[in-house]
């Protein structure tokens, strides 16, 4: 004696089908996917009143000029590749005056860059540690004008600077 498994299983499903239990459930799924559907409506435009920023970002983000910002970079990068040491240094102090400045207008408080990096948590920016980095020998260069770095060490530490600015996608 054969017996057909498939036929049984679509015979079942069949009925099942065709049953009023199985209409019942899904008009009950129909009517919980509208409910569910007007319910995120009304969450995206309850979020969306304030700033559509801060409900698409999570954060308020202001408007950036990102060709303002990469032509200074430009200078910067342009200054740090002479091979002129108080050029090169000037390019360390510039790109952390700018990294302070744009810091300031994303919505970190403090006086100056070294603060506003103090009050940035963990993972909030991209680049965070080799900014951190970078400014601790920003500071050495400004306390001691005669600090001994080496150019390549400038390019490594504005090369920290260059990570946050490309995470805020001020730098192609």
């Amino acid at each position: 004696m054969d017996i057909n498994i498939v036929a049984i299983a679509q015979s079942f499903f069949r009925a099942l089908a065709a049953s009023s239990f199985f209409h019942f459930i899904k008009i009950l799924a129909g009517f919980i996917v509208a409910i569910l559907l007007v319910a995120d409506i009304l969450l995206l435009s309850k979020r969306i009143r304030g700033d559509w920023k801060v409900a698409f970002y999570g954060a308020k983000v202001p408007d950036l000029k990102k060709s303002k910002y990469a032509e200074k970079w430009e200078k910067i990068k342009k200054n740090a590749e002479s091979q002129n040491m108080p050029k090169a240094k000037i390019s360390m102090i510039e790109a952390d005056q700018m990294l302070g400045e744009i810091l300031g207008k994303v919505g970190y408080g403090g006086k100056d860059t070294g603060e506003r990096l103090a009050t940035v948590k963990p993972g909030q920016l991209i680049g965070l540690e080799d900014a951190i980095q970078s400014h601790d020998i920003f500071k050495k260069i400004v306390r001691n004008s005669g600090y001994d770095i080496g150019f390549v060490e400038i390019q490594a530490a504005l090369g920290g600077y260059e990570k946050v600015f490309r995470g805020l996608e001020l730098l192609d």
